[in-house]
């Protein structure tokens, strides 16, 4: 199969599910999957920069029948540091100041969920 035509299948939608076009959503999918991904972008999508502290207050509040460890969110925030979806600014104080803030990629991320999220919602409460 020439280059064009996996690229035209991939831009379809339609062809093999290993196809070389699938892989890149895979990885997206399984990065914001990991535990309390997809809330911690929601959470930070109103572009203002927070502290961890911040962050992990915010996550607790909406969900009281499960709480987020320290470990799990500074993993996810290391995990999304690290792909450019987050941005992690320290300032040069005494104590350490370290606010995070979703980057352009991170906000256009958020955006691309959103459909997802509605769809979600519709399918938990059959509404499709």
């Amino acid at each position: 199969m020439t280059e064009l035509k996996k690229q035209s299948n991939c831009q379809n939608g339609i062809g093999f599910v290993n196809q070389p076009c699938f892989i890149p959503a895979q990885e997206v999918l399984h990065l914001v999957g990991k535990k309390w991904g997809i809330q911690l972008i929601h959470l930070l999508r109103d572009g203002n920069p927070k502290r961890y502290n911040e962050i992990k207050e915010e996550l607790r509040k909406g969900w009281k029948e499960k709480q987020i460890s320290d470990a799990t969110l500074s993993d996810r925030l290391a995990d999304f540091v690290k792909k450019g979806i987050i941005n992690r600014e320290v300032y040069p104080e005494i104590p350490p100041k370290v606010e995070y803030h979703l980057s352009d990629k991170g906000m256009s991320l958020s955006q691309a969920l959103q459909p997802l999220v509605t769809w979600a919602h519709d399918f938990c409460h059959g509404n499709l």
